[in-house]
């Protein structure tokens, strides 16, 4: 057994010594991830076991911050996508490849079926991660592809269910779909149970505490709490965090949750593309180079066709289409968990099994150059650029607002000046107190650290007229005010200080720097002169 130590070392050194120079050429370091997996698999003996466990969570965070972003409103708007477009792409393509499996390796069509349902599926990690970044997921072709990957979610426990048939000869279909049912009313019940008071409460107590790390820990805690109450019902991990996410994403905590997760997920995400890349035996794969890499782009271009062909028939936008089929046709991790059960129960050929790996893990690495270049491969298929899919589908949330960092006894006034203006405007604050007595005033004010990159961007700052902020630390003042030219370096920024800033930083054109101090004082001097002139 190789020194852990050592081990994590020459993990950290490869994913650096590919994914440093990967960065100067802008290649996501998923690929980095993925190769540091194929050789370091290659050079020691490693627990796959306890790694898979870990890049499992990565799918987790991920779930659960996307489900962050659909209410349960947003998420029956999407019931088309979901069940209609969902159970399409996975009944055709499973259906399809089946046959093919079933035709030329004269397999059992029951087994062909599985093998066809493992290749429909799509890998929610990469996908939803590299959408999520480039800020495509809001857009039809984005929607679209979320939409089939939640579906893809929940059929594979109908998949999973399939296998344990075959090799039980006695297990009772009626009573294990009965109880596949269940486990998903129970999972209902309780995560609404969960994510609608239980949750809350807790992350309203670590709150009270102003407690950064006391904050993050609860929120970690709520996560695999939700991950766990799935588990035991019958049901993924990663569909109770997305459920629990999308219930808390109608409470005042989402932002600062968002910001606070992201760290983790990324990490924990890299661990899973690791993952990948330990299930690829070089040896083999040099043996067997060109068969698979002739699978593989079968594979996913008969995938994209089927796809695309389906999507036109229902959203006969062509563009949507083409895009959503382009996105979707790499073979996702599910199918991992697919193929090693058939391999367990000897179901099906090792050496076919392993070629499918080989092709599961290349389709991966083909997939953030596919995203990256989608709008470039619509464009070959179709020259003629539609405006309805171009355009990004937007929230009801604000824009050409004003920002309002700082909800104290100054910025209260500042907002309430700005309601009975007609101005629109969003404050935020870390003190949850002052929040709740916002949100009990009908103020538009949200909890969340300013001074986080992320919670900014989720207040729409591109779009913003201006910021103005009233928080007297000159420390995390700099930090915001850094960070908000970085998003949109022409906004105007209103700062109010105690002291009179001579800071080179803030003789930007755009920043205002408002002495509270020297107003004071000029304040006072002119009233005294009004009262003199008065006695006079």
């Amino acid at each position: 057994m190789a020194n852990p130590v050592l081990v994590i070392i020459a993990i950290l050194f490869i994913a650096l010594l590919f994914n440093i120079p990967f960065a100067k050429f802008k290649i996501p370091p998923i690929i980095g991830y993925i190769f540091t997996g194929i050789i370091t698999s290659n050079i020691f003996h490693l627990d796959h076991h306890t790694i898979e466990i870990v890049a499992e969570m990565g799918i987790v965070f991920l779930m659960f911050m996307i489900g962050l972003e659909f209410s349960p409103e947003k998420l029956k708007s999407m019931k088309k996508e979901v069940f209609v477009f969902g159970f399409a792409e996975m009944a055709i393509v499973s259906g399809i490849f089946g046959l093919f499996f079933w035709l030329a390796f004269k397999i059992d069509l029951r087994i062909s079926l599985i093998i066809g349902s493992a290749i429909a599926l799509s890998s929610t990690a990469i996908v939803l991660k590299l959408l999520n970044e480039s800020r495509e997921i809001s857009k039809p072709y984005g929607r679209i592809s979320l939409g089939i990957l939640l579906f893809q979610d929940i059929a594979v426990i109908p998949v999973l269910i399939a296998i344990s048939i075959l090799v039980n000869k006695d297990a009772n279909l009626t009573q294990l779909i009965l109880k596949t049912i269940g486990g998903f009313l129970a999972l209902g019940i309780f995560i609404w149970i969960y994510g609608k008071f239980i949750a809350p409460f807790v992350i309203s107590q670590a709150t009270k505490t102003r407690s950064d790390e006391i904050f993050m820990a609860t929120v970690l805690l709520v996560v695999l709490t939700a991950a766990e109450i799935a588990h035991f019902f019958g049901l993924s991990y990663s569909l109770g965090a997305f459920l629990a996410g999308m219930i808390l994403s109608e409470t005042k905590y989402k932002y600062q949750i968002e910001a606070d997760l992201v760290p983790f997920r990324d990490i924990l995400l890299g661990v899973f593309f690791l993952s990948v890349g330990l299930m690829v035996d070089l040896n083999f794969v040099i043996h067997n180079i060109l068969s698979i890499l002739l699978m593989t782009v079968a594979f996913m271009m008969f995938k994209a066709g089927i796809i695309y062909l389906m999507l036109f028939l229902f959203v006969k936008h062509k563009r949507v289409a083409i895009k959503t089929a382009f996105i979707l046709s790499q073979i996702g991790e599910f199918s991992f968990v697919i193929f090693a059960l058939l391999s367990k129960y000897s179901l099906v050929d090792n050496i076919l099994l392993q070629k499918l790996v080989v092709v599961v893990v290349i389709s991966m690495i083909l997939t953030p150059f596919i995203i990256k270049n989608i709008y470039k491969i619509a464009d070959i298929f179709d020259k003629e650029v539609q405006d309805f899919e171009e355009y990004e589908i937007k929230g009801a949330n604000v824009s050409g607002h004003i920002i309002l960092i700082g909800y104290d006894k100054i910025g209260q006034r500042v907002a309430r000046k700005l309601t009975r203006m007609g101005i629109p405007y969003v404050a935020i604050d870390k003190q949850i107190e002052l929040v709740k007595e916002g949100l009990k005033n009908g103020d538009n004010v949200i909890f969340g650290n300013a001074a986080n990159k992320r919670i900014l961007e989720s207040l729409k700052v591109d779009e913003a007229a201006a910021v103005i902020i009233t928080t007297l630390n000159e420390e995390h003042t700099e930090m915001i005010t850094q960070n908000l030219l970085e998003i949109n370096p022409n906004l105007n920024i209103i700062l109010l200080t105690d002291d009179e800033l001579q800071h080179e930083f803030y003789k930007h054109k755009n920043i205002y720097v408002v002495d509270k101090s020297k107003e004071l004082a000029e304040k006072l001097i002119e009233l005294a002169l009004k009262c003199e002139m008065r006695l006079c």
